[in-house]
């Protein structure tokens, strides 16, 4: 299924001069769908760090937490970044999907066994213990290629904005998540060991629903071992260049909770996950944003995606910061509530978060329209500026102030990115920084449409 670009408004135009295309409903129907689908996500990762929580008190939610964290970083070096490159090649028709899929295949093969050979050898030079030891050790050797397939599998449908397929797959890892570690915490079982082997098992579980969506019978066995080098280059050399910054990313938001655990405690690491967990729901509507945005600007000629990206984003930080003062106004009350007591220190650093998540989401979208330029590479470059910042500054706040010079630590970083991204995105489209962050007066008339248009759909 393959959706049509929209034609969208231009950005300085009176939207009441404006008829609103059918594409451009496509479009808010598209984010609308991705957005529910977001925040049942969310809200399914919520319910498993309540129960994780719950069963594990602060000190075991953080060293899965450590596990976590260690598989994803794993998982995102061991891509390769072919992800990227298929939802790049799929849109631009360079590469047919087989060719694609043949070459993600080999990846995940190779990868596979390569992260083996290192946790084999890691166990035997050294001994199995990597934030978990003994038997949660050897979680790895399943995690890392269910990580690696995920993402791999699930390009092909972001690729193809089969957005409804995509989000599906995503919250049936969450619900198996939660289903598995749910019936672990009725039982008086949980505990770090089977927490890890259910998240493991999620994952294992969402890739064999990708696998049914992208099509089985569409993988070539001979093809997979033996794959077209120059294309799979190709989807190396360019998806490589957004995947360093997805991994720098992926430090920033992550490399925090390995600090706390050295510098503070894995109780620490537990408050801090709550602060991060929560705090990354305002997330929501600009990762269906950006989620949406990434294959449609592709699509789109140069003109086009230059006027559809600032109205998107200054609504999309308009709604962020709504989200966010409503977050900080009811927490305490959540986090005594849901996680109990004994995370009541995870209040303060949730709010000096908010500042970064909110730069973070402006971050996010102008980052898809520097993705469908083919500038990429501007997007690893914001995304290392603000990790060196995450560094230095972790290591001079965490040891003193402790979680909250983490959260400091964050904001500041994210704010930095934000400001790179923002110099780049106004040397690619020429668009004004105002215009990319500031609500305009017209904006609401498009809002009055978007209403108008939704709830015509509804009575129809």
């Amino acid at each position: 299924m393959t959706l049509q670009a929209p034609d969208p408004i231009p950005s300085d135009a009176p939207l009441d001069q404006q008829p609103l295309a059918p594409e451009r409903k496509g479009l808010l129907y598209s984010v609308n769908g991705v957005f529910v689908a977001q925040v049942a996500i969310y809200g399914l990762a919520f319910c498993l760090r309540v129960l994780l929580a719950r069963g594990l008190g602060d000190d075991g939610l953080g060293t899965y937490s450590l596990f976590f964290v260690a598989a994803l970083v794993a998982g995102a070096i061991a891509n390769l970044g072919v992800g990227l490159g298929n939802i790049y090649f799929l849109n631009k028709g360079d590469y047919s999907y087989n060719q694609l899929l043949s070459g993600s295949i080999f990846v995940l093969c190779a990868s596979s066994l390569a992260a083996w050979a290192f946790l084999i050898t890691y166990a035997i030079i050294l001994e199995p213990d990597l934030f978990v030891s003994g038997r949660s050790y050897w979680l790895y050797t399943v995690a890392l290629p269910s990580v690696v397939g995920y993402v791999l599998l699930t390009s092909f449908l972001h690729g193809r904005s089969r957005f409804a397929a995509l989000s599906g797959v995503a919250v049936a890892q969450g619900l198996f998540g939660v289903a598995i570690v749910g019936i672990l915490y009725v039982l008086g079982q949980l505990d770090v060991f089977s927490a890890l082997a259910g998240w493991v098992a999620s994952f294992l579980l969402a890739d064999v629903v990708a696998l049914s969506l992208v099509g089985l019978n569409r993988i070539n066995l001979e093809h997979s071992l033996h794959p077209r080098w120059e294309v799979l280059r190709n989807q190396i050399r360019y998806g490589a260049q957004g995947q360093v910054a997805n991994l720098a990313q992926l430090f920033n938001y992550r490399l925090d909770q390995f600090l706390v655990a050295a510098f503070v405690s894995r109780a620490g690491v537990g408050h801090y996950t709550v602060a991060v967990g929560l705090s990354e729901s305002v997330w929501w509507l600009s990762s269906s944003v950006a989620l949406v945005l990434m294959p449609r600007l592709t699509e789109m000629d140069r003109d086009k995606a230059a006027q559809m990206t600032p109205l998107a984003c200054r609504n999309t930080v308009l709604a962020s910061v709504i989200g966010a003062i409503a977050l900080i106004a009811v927490s305490p009350l959540a986090i005594d509530v849901l996680f109990g007591d004994e995370f009541s220190a995870a209040q303060t650093p949730l709010i000096l978060l908010m500042p970064g998540i909110i730069a973070a989401c402006a971050t996010r979208v102008l980052g898809s329209y520097l993705f469908s330029q083919g500038r990429i590479i501007y997007n690893t470059y914001a995304t290392f500026i603000a990790l060196g910042l995450t560094i230095v500054l972790d290591l001079a706040l965490i040891p003193s102030i402790e979680v909250n010079g983490a959260a400091i630590a964050s904001s500041i970083a994210y704010i930095a990115s934000l400001a790179a991204t923002l110099y780049w995105y106004r040397r690619v489209s020429g668009g004004s920084i105002t215009g990319a962050l500031i609500v305009r007066p017209a904006d609401a008339e498009h809002y009055l449409r978007a209403w108008k248009s939704l709830t015509g759909r509804r009575r129809g």
